[in-house]
């Protein structure tokens, strides 16, 4: 069972709550926040918004649900590792490290635009962070690049979530 999924539950049953109930108060559609407390869909912001006054969560512990529910325990652990050894603050770890690679290995952003058949304009975007970089988009630049999927994913996380969020993440995905 997801673990959001649990953790929503156990919390639900300690106020004696069921998931109607929970829609009543909520206000929201049934349908979709079965659908999201199943993790069959994304939960939306709106739901987000009702849902923690409600179960009485901060936004940071909802998030670490979901990561854990999202990214393998390796991943999580990569990105708490980059998030503590990474010199700068007002850098991305993806950027930096991505253009690491590439002087590495002698080559431009726009010879790996090429080489993944992605255009120039979009893949700088998702390299400076500026627009999320897509599961197709990574696997390419990892077989380009020579570096695993993973290394890539944590950089992301790491750029995107705060040390605390990842590490709630880590512990939980252990539960």
């Amino acid at each position: 069972m997801p673990i959001v999924t649990d953790k929503i539950n156990k919390i639900l049953d300690e106020k004696n709550l069921n998931i109607y109930q929970l829609n009543k108060l909520m206000d929201f559609s049934d349908g979709a926040l079965r659908k999201m407390i199943s993790a069959k869909s994304h939960f939306s912001e709106k739901a987000v918004k009702k849902l923690l006054p409600v179960l009485e969560v901060s936004r940071e512990e909802f998030e670490c649900w979901v990561l854990a529910d999202k990214y393998p325990r390796e991943v999580l652990k990569l990105a708490i590792d980059n998030k503590k050894k990474f010199p700068f603050k007002r850098k991305s770890i993806l950027t930096v490290k991505i253009d690491e690679i590439l002087q590495q290995k002698n080559m431009s952003r726009t010879a790996l635009a090429k080489e993944i058949n992605y255009s120039q304009s979009g893949l700088n975007r998702m390299i400076t962070g500026k627009i999320n970089m897509s599961t197709p988009v990574i696997a390419k630049i990892s077989e380009v690049l020579g570096i695993l999927q993973n290394n890539i994913l944590s950089w992301i996380l790491a750029d995107r979530y705060s040390l605390q969020i990842l590490e709630m993440a880590w512990a939980c995905s252990d539960c």
